[in-house]
């Protein structure tokens, strides 16, 4: 007899989990803009077209110096799509979140960003690219625009 309890009662924390994992996606359709960002290209990027300064000292690293805004146009489930720009350029966005609903990750044309769900307004990301001709990182906030 204790052994039924015990399965039922693990039953029921195994159920609880499920539904808890089922929760549902954090919606993240809406317009996002980075913040507390750390970012170093080594290369020809076409994104010095939007704006970057040399790092002193330094041949091929660039930092940007104009800001890029994510725009989330829809979001089916856990997948979601949109668009990256800045004054100049502007890509395609592709993204998923996890089935625990507190991680993504999202590729563009060029790299991959992964990171956290910090809240319904928060992003924390970081994000890689590397082409034959040029490399960059960066890491850092993702606020939503209300």
């Amino acid at each position: 007899m204790r052994h039924l309890r015990a399965i039922g009662g693990l039953v029921l924390l195994m159920g609880g989990g499920v539904v808890a994992m089922a929760q549902g996606a954090p919606d993240l359709k809406g317009t996002w803009i980075p913040a507390e960002g750390a970012h170093i290209i080594d290369g020809p990027s076409r994104h010095i077209e939007s704006g970057t300064v040399s790092v002193p000292g330094e041949d091929t690293l660039q930092r940007h110096t104009s800001p890029f805004v994510f725009r989330f146009e829809g979001q089916e489930g856990r997948t979601f799509w949109g668009v990256l720009s800045s004054d100049r350029v502007s890509e395609k966005l592709i993204g998923a979140i996890s089935v625990d609903g507190k991680r993504f990750v999202i590729t563009d044309q060029d790299g991959t960003f992964s990171g956290t769900v910090v809240d319904a307004d928060t992003l924390d990301y970081c994000y890689t690219h590397v082409t034959p001709t040029d490399m960059a990182v960066a890491c850092g906030l993702l606020i939503r625009q209300k």
